[in-house]
């Protein structure tokens, strides 16, 4: 008996860590792509980079190419859909500022949407240069936006402000609310695309933040709370 625990137990672990290869490798490939698409599109600009060219320079097939992105568009994006399908599952714990928990899920959804990788200053320069890709990403997290809706209707449901209102009504509530706090972080996104760097010989906190887009995007929140609170 105590044999087949121990098969079992390693049967188990080994599953564990083919699994975890796989998404070492699915993780690896999807950046091989994406920093092969951006690398290109600043070379040779964005019409002349085709598929066929970002799969070469990453060294796949343009099969595999689109086993990651559905488009030349999303790879330079970054679109990680299994990231983005794993970030709306998740269960999130209550948080006591509904605010902050809004912008935290669409964060979450928009980093898994591209947002966050290894090489930011490619990022940016390709953001810099094709704001038309800001937009695009935009548009992808708000064709999430019955998904995001429904959660953040669940965020209003469990607020003893809107514990009056019938479900419809913080359906409503919670689209709105969405919409006001995308536009916030798609003005963030752009303001730190065209933001210049920080003098390197000058003030260390103020070149992080100019580097860091959750730097600007904090700061975005952070008006957009002032003119709530003035509004009241």
């Amino acid at each position: 008996m105590a044999q087949c625990c121990v098969v079992c137990k390693n049967a188990v672990m080994n599953n564990s860590e083919g699994v975890g290869l796989r998404e070492r490798k699915r993780v690896q490939t999807s950046e091989a792509i994406h920093t092969a698409a951006s690398e290109l599109v600043l070379e040779r600009g964005f019409d002349e980079t085709t598929v066929e060219a970002i799969s070469d320079r990453a060294d796949v097939s343009s099969r595999t190419f689109f086993n990651y992105f559905a488009s030349k568009e999303d790879a330079l994006l970054g679109i990680d859909e299994i990231a983005v399908a794993a970030e709306l599952e998740k269960e999130r714990p209550a948080q006591d500022d509904l605010l902050t928990a809004v912008f935290d899920l669409i964060y979450a959804v928009f980093e898994a949407s591209g947002g966050k990788n290894r090489r930011m200053e490619l990022r940016r320069e390709v953001l810099r240069k094709h704001p038309q890709l800001i937009t695009r990403q935009m548009v992808r997290v708000g064709a999430l936006e019955d998904r995001l809706s429904e959660i953040i209707a669940g965020f209003l449901a469990a607020d003893p402000r809107f514990a009056g209102d019938t479900e419809a009504e913080r359906r409503e509530e919670a689209r709105i609310l969405l919409g006001i706090c995308l536009t916030t972080v798609r003005m963030s996104i752009k303001k730190w695309a065209n933001e210049s760097d920080a003098d390197p010989g000058g003030d260390a906190a103020a070149a992080a933040a100019s580097a860091d887009p959750k730097k600007t995007y904090e700061r975005a929140i952070a008006t957009l709370r002032n003119v709530l609170d003035k509004l009241q």
